[in-house]
């Protein structure tokens, strides 16, 4: 598959921090207790996040009653851009404490929060529309809500799109959200799956499958490393494309490049989109309390499977 990204690649100005990695375990361990303790606190600016900084403000989300909701602590958005008028997606935000059980295995924090990296990933697919059109696609770890995989499936014309994570409770949220947005997708064939990277059960009839893999905000969990690397070499057919956005977060987004180098041609962007990057720098300045380039900001990485 020929694919142009097309962009204009400034020069990067990262200043690869050396964070020391056992901060970034702290900072989970405290989410998770929290998660656990049912302490999560929604944002005014963007719902369903526990960070200060939760939005770029380049999806906008209100909360809508026109969809029948079976828990009154759950929460429907109807999500717009003004870069993409057609996205008129609703989503579920889940409430409710997050059991041990779920915390286990791979990250689950996407389990009840949209993080800033999903929206800026899904700003970014709407943008770039052309890379999907008549394809076959598969987000990988996209949390309770998929946004970035359901907004491709319902504005790029996509072939299939595969919306895809390892906590089965994000998988059946997923299914009720495809349920409410059918009359977006058109013919675009639409799955929510189960699918854990270290399960090759789960992987076994997707291998060769996909012309791009999507992926936000996957690289902070030091465990699932290795196994996410494996399950995007696998479901890519040849010369496909997968496109992953994350925080550099300390060490994490490096020790990530350093595995994929290996089997993938790599290509690293610091500024990939001139909006989202003239955020950065303005953030960077105006909320320096709150904004943190290496937690908030999301590189890009291209993988090239040849």
């Amino acid at each position: 598959m020929a694919v142009d990204f097309r962009l204009e690649q400034l020069k990067s100005l990262s200043n690869n921090k050396d964070s020391d990695l056992s901060i970034a375990k702290m900072r989970w361990k405290m989410l998770a207790r929290a998660l656990q303790e049912g302490k999560v606190q929604d944002s005014l600016a963007f719902p369903g996040s526990v960070r200060q900084f939760s939005t770029f403000g380049l999806i906008h989300m209100l909360t809508t009653d026109d969809v029948e909701n079976d828990n009154a602590k759950d929460k429907w958005l109807q999500c717009s851009c003004l870069e993409e008028p057609r996205l008129k997606l609703k989503i579920r935000i889940l409430s409710g404490r997050i059991t041990n059980d779920e915390l286990k295995g791979f990250d689950n924090t996407g389990n009840v929060c949209i993080w800033p990296s999903e929206e800026v990933l899904t700003y970014y697919c709407m943008k770039n529309k052309e890379l999907f059109g008549g394809k076959s696609v598969c987000e990988l770890g996209g949390g309770m809500a998929c946004l970035s995989g359901l907004a491709i499936a319902a504005t790029a014309g996509a072939q299939e799109v595969y919306v895809t994570d390892g906590n089965i409770r994000c998988v059946e949220n997923v299914k009720c959200i495809i349920e409410q947005n059918l009359q977006y997708f058109g013919a675009t064939h639409v799955v929510s799956r189960l699918l854990r990277w270290d399960v090759n059960e789960d992987i076994l009839d997707l291998k060769a499958r996909f012309d791009v893999v999507i992926c936000a905000d996957c690289l902070y969990y030091d465990d699932g490393r290795h196994a996410l690397v494996e399950t995007i070499w696998k479901i890519l057919k040849l010369d496909g494309v997968a496109v992953i956005l994350a925080p550099t977060r300390g060490k994490t987004f490096q020790n990530f490049v350093d595995l994929v180098e290996k089997d993938f041609m790599v290509e690293r962007l610091m500024a990939y989109d001139t909006h989202v990057w003239e955020l950065n720098c303005r953030l960077k300045e105006s909320k320096a309390s709150v904004y943190d380039e290496d937690l908030h900001y999301p590189q890009m990485l291209i993988l090239r499977k040849f």
